[in-house]
């Protein structure tokens, strides 16, 4: 298995960069700021996160060990996007104690869980391949 602390901070890293960059973009060139967006740009970095745990690992990875890395992506999108900002940010609190407003978080979160298991694939795949 590889060493989860390395992949969480490499999956924060990308989180975190690439939402800064975005909003810059969004900014500057005026990219629209949909939904759609925020779920690719959490689940396109685990094509990364897969490919280092396949090429890292010491034995071959099972859906154990694959479910454990998806889940902690999972996990640190959840507290970096939901929970996070429900504790600082009152219309977030407000958000989600509406009915609406938690049902559409938590469908940005099944599409994210279910993108970043899609690309978490592609990753392994590519590690399969030998890196081509």
């Amino acid at each position: 298995m590889p060493h989860l602390p390395m992949l969480a901070l490499r999956y924060l890293a990308w989180l975190v960069g690439l939402r800064v960059v975005y909003a810059i973009l969004v900014q500057v060139a005026g990219l629209p700021n949909a939904m759609a967006t925020a779920v690719i740009l959490a689940a396109a970095p685990l094509a990364d996160i897969g490919y280092q745990a396949a090429r890292k690992a010491t034995h071959p990875l099972g859906y154990r060990d694959w479910s454990l890395i998806w889940g902690m992506c999972l996990g640190i999108f959840a507290g970096v996007q939901i929970i996070l900002p429900a504790m600082f940010i009152a219309p977030m609190r407000a958000l989600l104690a509406d009915p609406a407003g938690l049902q559409q978080t938590l469908l940005v979160l099944v599409s994210t869980g279910g993108m970043m298991a899609l690309f978490l694939w592609i990753g392994r795949r590519v590690s399969a391949r030998g890196g081509r």
